[in-house]
């Protein structure tokens, strides 16, 4: 490395530098999909076809994108360590993450703007279809910059992608800001007016909420920071490291949105993941000690029924998969 001037070092810093602390980052995300994975699968042994399907599509690009990062990650910082010739150059992983993240990305848009849809019980068929015309949209376009980087190989022709690149962030990043305030007004505000709860809702339910807008403006925030770094000859290719994860936070939102729900496993549950409470006649039965001829008792038992209409309403509305 002595034999290397203050530019090429400069060069190394912000190129393989970023592309290896991008790849750490990218492992750690990885690692809580994963978790969140196995967690759905234990939880949800009996959820439909289609929402295991989803799951599993969703974490095989997830796998694949740090597969392929971190095989960027050893050709540059091991195999070609200390050769800024080959730094000039494209990796090959480069277009496939970019593929894989889009594509991951639209997969989970989509998905939320059909919940959303069941969310204004089939009402509100305009704000889906905006979302799904910016995620398609942002996805059609990240298919052209896909194309010009495999057909460029030199990372100065990134230079190409401007301005289109930031008309796709933009509209990524519009979709999942309709998606989250949506989020918040059909869960939340829609919720508590239409069941005439004027006061806060059950803490467990406002928690559920709370994870997912978490996760949903977890994408927000590594977009925006995307927007801001590309470009810039300060930073150099550090703009990869939100560039690496997003398909993981995408995916992370999506499996926290299903894991929110009722465990099938879990006591006091019924198949397809949802409460177990019945209703016969309009009664909800629930599953109470002797004791609940004390007054106290009975009162925890409304408190109780309360909550688990709540819940019900809520897990029908974040899913909408009926108990089959």
């Amino acid at each position: 490395m002595s034999g290397l001037s203050a530019m090429e070092q400069t060069q190394i810093n912000l190129s393989v530098g970023a592309v290896v602390v991008s790849n750490y980052l990218s492992y750690l995300t990885m690692g809580i999909v994963l978790c969140a994975t196995w967690t759905y699968f234990s939880k949800f042994p009996t959820d439909r076809w289609w929402l295991k399907t989803l799951v599993v599509f969703c974490v095989s690009m997830c796998i694949g994108d740090t597969i392929a990062t971190g095989i960027w990650s050893y050709d540059w910082a091991v195999a070609n360590y200390g050769n800024p010739a080959a730094l000039a150059f494209t990796h090959w992983a480069s277009p496939v993450e970019a593929f894989l993240l889009t594509t991951c990305a639209l997969t989970v848009q989509l998905f939320y703007a059909s919940r959303l849809w069941i969310m204004s019980m089939k009402n509100n068929w305009i704000l889906p279809v905006v979302i799904g015309c910016l995620s398609i949209l942002g996805w059609c376009i990240a298919c052209w910059m896909v194309h010009i980087i495999a057909t460029h190989k030199l990372i100065s022709d990134l230079d190409l992608l401007l301005p289109v690149v930031y008309i796709w962030l933009g509209g990524s990043l519009g979709a999942d800001v309709l998606i989250t305030s949506s989020m918040i007004y059909y869960l939340d505000l829609s919720f508590r007016r239409k069941t005439q709860l004027n006061h806060r809702l059950p803490g467990g339910i406002r928690k559920l909420i709370i994870r997912i807008v978490e996760c949903n403006l977890l994408s927000l925030l590594s977009q925006a920071i995307v927007i801001g770094l590309f470009n810039r000859s300060s930073v150099g290719l550090y703009f990869v490291i939100t560039d690496m994860i997003l398909a993981k936070v995408y995916t992370f939102s999506l499996l926290v949105a299903l894991n929110c729900r009722h465990s099938d496993n879990g006591p006091g549950t019924s198949e397809g993941g949802f409460s177990s409470s019945r209703r016969e006649g309009g009664i909800v039965e629930l599953t109470v000690l002797h004791t609940s001829s004390f007054p106290s008792t009975r009162a925890s038992h409304i408190q109780r029924e309360t909550t688990g209409d709540c819940q019900d309403e809520f897990d029908t509305r974040l899913v909408s998969s009926p108990v089959v």
